[in-house]
């Protein structure tokens, strides 16, 4: 999930197709694709649906202070699962609670979240809160077919 200023498109690589008439993307039969979405702070999740196997990116770019990422800022994933309504901090910064689903960085400002290899567990409601200058969140629904 990725904050953009200009748009709340799905960032999509050449394999994947996007039903225009709702913001629901759906990738192709082949487990190795890969999909970035993304939403406004305070808008409904983009409806991502990933097959079982898939590899999926999740992008969270933070607003730059001055050009740069300011030192005072905090960036967490979160995970909320449908089935049993329980929330789960995923990454704290750099910290992984696991090494299924892990965090990177690309610059200048982006803190992106990896599920490699999507299984059933996967679904639900992904955030990512970032505090700094104030608090904001983006936010993604994973949808997992066979």
């Amino acid at each position: 999930v990725a904050a953009d200023n200009d748009t709340t498109s799905l960032h999509l690589d050449s394999t994947t197709d996007t039903n225009q008439e709702s913001s629901e993307t759906t990738l192709p039969l082949e487990p190795t694709t890969t999909m970035h979405a993304h939403s406004k702070d305070g808008e409904a999740p983009v409806n991502v649906t990933a097959r079982i196997g898939s590899e999926i990116f999740f992008d969270c770019r933070i607003p730059l202070s001055e050009g740069r990422i300011p030192n005072d800022r905090i960036v967490v994933w979160s995970y909320l699962n449908p089935r049993t309504a329980i929330f789960s901090v995923l990454t704290a910064d750099w910290r992984s609670r696991t090494t299924h689903r892990t965090l990177s960085f690309q610059a200048p400002n982006n803190y992106r979240l990896k599920i490699g290899s999507v299984n059933r567990e996967d679904e639900g409601l992904y955030k990512c809160l970032f505090l700094y200058p104030r608090e904001q969140f983006n936010k993604v629904f994973l949808k997992v077919t066979d």
